[in-house]
């Protein structure tokens, strides 16, 4: 048990610092971080009272409740790829019944050293908190799930990042089924060969190898220059002749929109906005919209489309790809007449017809 324990633990916080400190994907990436964190200090707790009580049966009903966080977690990341925010009042609703089970816990702990635990009031604990788990995970994984199968997918990132919210939810759920086995095992007073602890953490160690596989297929697939944004090229426009922002300040915000949009792909979100970009640079509507005009003759919704145009032409390139309906929704754009629309205006042909000269090429 205590080989098995470090194990996961050690396997945890690698996981979560990996994926940390990569920060490629920062928002949904502090979720998946923390929850990794948090697994690691939930079996570190186990650990502890495994080595401190020599008592397997109270091992088993001290509970951290640190459970009661997984599916908040899960349920922060999904709203995060999915671009929702996540208020903080929120954040401390969802987190409230782990507080209140955490407290429980202390008190627990404290009977439990003093030698002062009616066994009633241990039970009583006990299926509690299993019950809240049970519920917790079933719940927040079915949302979760509901919620990524009603989002559209914005490309092969979100995807990706949708693989690893299914995975963690299908783990929760198999940890709900878990609870309901061990209720069977002890309303027909069965004993079962293997203790379901162990099935948690051969369950917990699949799940950080596959995401971590994961992530290292989403960095393979956007590493530079495998999708090419287009580059901004210097063509000055009289409208902004008189405009206050400075040459310097104006290629500054360019190179700015050039390195999101090469970093971060924000164009496959089909509802990406202006609001969205100035965000992100810590800038004005204005200066992006001037610097655009200036240096680009192009609107922001142009020069979005365009990026968007680029990156159906790569999809296009892929040897499998016929599903031209596809291509346009993975490239940010929200109806297949859109798609065909602006894909003709910068290129001069259909997709289709785009497709059949690039094999006839090969």
């Amino acid at each position: 048990m205590g080989i098995m324990l470090t194990v996961v633990i050690l396997q945890a916080i690698t996981s979560g610092l990996l994926i940390f400190l990569n920060k490629r994907y920062k928002g949904e990436d502090l979720y998946l971080s923390l929850l990794f964190g948090l697994i690691a200090v939930h079996v570190t707790y186990k650990a502890l009272i495994y080595w401190l009580v020599d008592n397997m049966e109270i091992f088993d009903k001290l509970h951290g409740c640190f459970s009661l966080l997984y599916g908040p977690l899960l349920y922060f990341y999904v709203q995060s790829i999915r671009k929702r925010p996540v208020p903080i009042a929120q954040i401390i609703a969802h987190s409230t019944p782990f507080f209140i089970g955490f407290g429980l816990n202390i008190l627990m702990i404290i009977m439990v050293m003093t030698q002062n635990t009616p066994e009633m009031i241990m039970e009583l604990y006990h299926q509690g908190v299993i019950i809240a788990v049970f519920l917790s995970f079933t719940v927040y994984s079915t949302y979760s799930l509901f919620l990524l199968h009603h989002t559209p997918a914005t490309g092969p990132i979100y995807k990706q990042k949708a693989t690893i919210a299914r995975l963690i939810a299908s783990c929760n759920l198999l940890l709900s089924f878990l609870v309901l086995f061990g209720w069977a095992l002890l309303i027909w007073d069965v004993q079962f060969p293997v203790t379901t602890r162990y099935v948690y953490y051969f369950l917990m160690l699949g799940l950080f190898y596959s995401i971590i596989h994961i992530r290292t297929r989403m960095l393979i697939h956007t590493k530079p220059n495998q999708y090419d944004t287009p580059k901004i090229s210097i063509q000055p426009k009289e409208k902004y002749r008189n405009s206050k922002l400075s040459e310097k300040e104006l290629i500054q915000i360019l190179d700015q929109i050039n390195a999101v949009f090469q970093d971060k792909k924000p164009f496959l979100n089909p509802d990406f906005n202006l609001d969205q970009l100035a965000k992100e640079l810590d800038t004005s509507k204005v200066k992006i919209t001037q610097a655009l005009n200036i240096h680009l003759g192009q609107s922001f919704y142009q020069f979005v489309n365009s990026a968007r145009i680029e990156e159906s032409k790569n999809l296009l390139q892929r040897p499998n790809e016929d599903n031209l309906t596809v291509v346009g929704y993975e490239s940010g754009f929200k109806s297949k007449s859109t798609f065909y629309k602006y894909f003709k205006e910068a290129t001069g042909c259909s997709p289709s017809d785009y497709k059949k000269s690039l094999q006839l090429q090969t």
